[in-house]
């Protein structure tokens, strides 16, 4: 890029403050400022503070009112420069200028950038300029600044770190170690929000263990998710590891770890949802005693980025392997099979190795309440839905059709639909809810207080199994039979 450029405007944008759009708002910001010469590192750190200042106005500006912010994007000589302005509720723009802000969302801003001004604009509102400078390193040159980067990093001189839980206030230094792993496409969204990621840690809902350096530098992470405080499983997730540290058995040990922590908080057992564009994760898993028990198959939108491990990009979404491992005392209980899906749940149940007696409910009467109880979890930057099914009302099936015809409104590609397997009522209504366009895709023990049987639903979603990568023989069975159960749905 000439530096003696003159400075231009590249993009200029008006948004409604909804989070719903907020992904659409950056996604811009990522493309326009590497399509302008920025090198690929730079303009993730403009990216992640440019949805800090976004997510503030959203957040804060407008309380309960409609309202919207522009957002404009500047090429100067040797720098780039986002502003965000918007005409809502005053923001203490003195909290930007301090040296050692408290506020995380401010502190990720400052990081990610070289420098962050703000701006009273009296009835016109206020702005908040991101200036991120280039590199001196010539961009067009043989060599980009990412393999430069790269380069400095093949032989490091690690520091020595230490494992342990997470605190709140390390969430800026876990979201560069997760940029440093998965660029800017990781599904739990919370991790992109520091104050919000925070809060959860806080909350109890997640549960973190980091491997931290001396200096403070997080260089490895592991989480356990819950949905609700009353969950007895929860979910492994948010593994991650410097590309600089692999090889030095970390994740087994963050896993032992987080199963320990687990077992202290009365957890029954930790899933997980491991990758298929690799066989890395899903061999991990297994070789810490974790068993497979399902696949969702486009569970995510195909954005995942893995440093140093060769995955093909394509349009796909990514399937996931479903793993489970106990940590507490396994109870013994009664689990209604659906008799079409028998012959897949018992050789899962079997691999488990869990203490079920398995029946198979024909015509019984199912006692059931006046009005069904659906939990519903939203995630829109992932375009799908989670449905927890709690109990199963008179109008079931017509309830669960309301709740398709809202999401497919949305443009939602996926919904996934949760049954508790205690209840005869499951083993019943199957029939019925796969005639809608549900397909099996699996279990996960005491996910919903009990057994939960795994339902999925696509929405003119393409899906490619030559795309999924299984490592087990029993793996491949599993994913063989799900496959199957999707095709018949294309044919409906």
């Amino acid at each position: 890029m000439d530096n003696d450029q003159k400075s231009e405007t590249l993009i200029s944008l008006k948004a409604k403050a909804e989070i719903k759009l907020l992904p659409a708002v950056i996604e811009t910001v990522r493309k326009v400022t590497r399509k302008y010469g920025m090198p690929k590192n730079f303009a993730r750190d403009l990216e992640l503070a440019s949805e800090e200042a976004c997510h503030n106005v959203i957040e804060h500006a407008y309380d309960d009112e409609e309202g919207y912010y522009d957002l404009e994007i500047r090429r100067e000589p040797g720098r780039f420069v986002v502003t965000v302005k918007d005409q809502g509720i005053p923001f203490n723009l003195k909290l930007l200028k301090e040296e050692e802000p408290h506020d995380l969302g401010i502190k990720l801003m400052k990081a990610k950038t070289d420098q962050v001004n703000s701006h009273y604009l009296g009835k016109e509102g206020k702005v908040v300029e991101l200036v991120k400078y280039l590199p001196s390193t010539e961009i067009d040159s043989s060599k980009s600044l990412d393999d430069i980067v790269e380069d400095e990093k093949e032989h490091p001189q690690p520091e020595d770190f230490s494992l342990r839980l997470m605190r709140p206030e390390e969430t800026v230094a876990l979201a560069r170690c997760i940029y440093k792993v998965y660029g800017y496409s990781y599904p739990h969204e919370a991790i992109y929000y520091p104050k919000k990621f925070a809060s959860l840690i806080e909350s109890g809902l997640v549960k973190s263990c980091v491997a931290i350096t001396d200096s403070g530098e997080v260089v490895g992470h592991l989480g356990i998710f819950l949905e609700t405080p009353e969950d007895k499983v929860g979910e492994s997730a948010l593994a991650a590891v410097d590309p600089r540290y692999r090889g030095q058995g970390l994740f087994p040990r963050m896993k032992k770890l987080m199963m320990n922590v687990a077992a202290q908080h009365d957890l029954f057992g930790l899933y997980s949802r491991a990758v298929t564009a690799h066989i890395a994760s899903q061999k991990s898993n297994v070789k810490m005693g974790s068993k497979l028990t399902g696949f969702m198959i486009a569970h995510s939108p195909p954005t995942a980025i893995f440093k140093k491990m060769e995955t093909e990009e394509d349009s796909y979404r990514r399937s996931v392997a479903l793993f489970y491992v106990p940590v507490g005392e396994d109870r013994e209980k009664e689990v209604y099979i659906p008799q079409k899906h028998a012959e897949i749940l018992e050789k899962i149940y079997s691999h488990l190795e869990l203490k079920r007696n398995l029946s198979y409910p024909v015509s019984i009467k199912v006692p059931q309440d006046p009005q069904s109880e659906i939990y519903s979890h939203y995630l829109p930057e992932m375009s799908s839905v989670f449905l927890r099914v709690n109990k199963f009302g008179v109008n079931f099936i017509d309830e669960l059709r309301l709740h398709i015809q809202e999401m497919l409104q949305k443009g939602v590609e996926l919904i996934v639909l949760n049954l508790p397997l205690e209840n005869p009522a499951t083993a019943l209504l199957c029939p019925e809810i796969e005639e809608i366009g549900f397909f099996f895709s699996g279990i996960i023990p005491e996910f919903l207080n009990g057994d939960a049987l795994i339902l999925q639903y696509l929405n003119n979603v393409s899906f490619d199994p030559s795309k999924v990568a299984v490592y087990s023989d029993f793996g491949k069975d599993i994913f063989s039979y799900v496959v199957s159960q999707w095709e018949k749905t294309e044919q409906i």
